[in-house]
């Protein structure tokens, strides 16, 4: 899988591929050794080439707040899919503003905090998706009622499958 992650104002390419059940990742021509250990939900221990780094993971808004050796960094991630969508000036679907809470990557939900016929807000905490090890909290687009909620705990889900329907409030009266 080719993957763009964007640090700042920096563009980095990673291809990611899986050899003998260990993910390797190639960064613009260099092929680090990682392994990566979950400690809590949202800290990691990261070897890079046997030298160790403590790291901390935390979803945002439009992606990542990534702290290692003291620093912090706002990372977004693109998928194939993404960088496909942005070369052909298509806007991305997670952008809308229809109600519909689709996944935004393949993962794991591992909590569902709302159910049908919920007010929400948005911005609001809706669910968690797991995917690489990662907790990503998944938010309220808008504002409205919950009107129908297509997942559980332990769903397996594919990157554009709907997982939520919200009737904006403009829409309720």
């Amino acid at each position: 899988m080719i993957f763009k992650a964007l640090v700042a104002d920096r563009e980095i390419q990673l291809k990611l591929r899986v050899e003998s059940g260990k993910p390797i990742v190639e960064l613009q021509e260099y092929s680090p050794q990682l392994d990566l250990v979950k400690l809590t939900a949202f800290s990691y221990s990261l070897l890079v080439d046997g030298q160790s780094h403590h790291l901390s993971i935390q979803p945002s808004r439009n992606g990542f707040k990534v702290d290692i050796r003291r620093r912090t960094y706002h990372v977004r991630l693109q998928d194939e899919l993404d960088i496909t969508i942005a070369k052909l000036g298509l806007k991305d679907a997670s952008l809308n503003q229809s109600g519909k809470v689709v996944a935004p990557i393949p993962g794991l939900v591992t909590s569902v905090n709302v159910a049908t016929g919920d007010k929400v807000g948005k911005g609001d905490h809706l669910l968690v998706l797991e995917a690489m090890k990662m907790e990503n909290e998944i938010r309220a687009p808008l504002s409205g009622k919950v009107t129908d909620v297509h997942i559980s705990p332990g769903d397996t889900v594919e990157k554009g499958v709907e997982l939520i329907s919200i009737k904006g409030r403009e829409d309720l009266k």
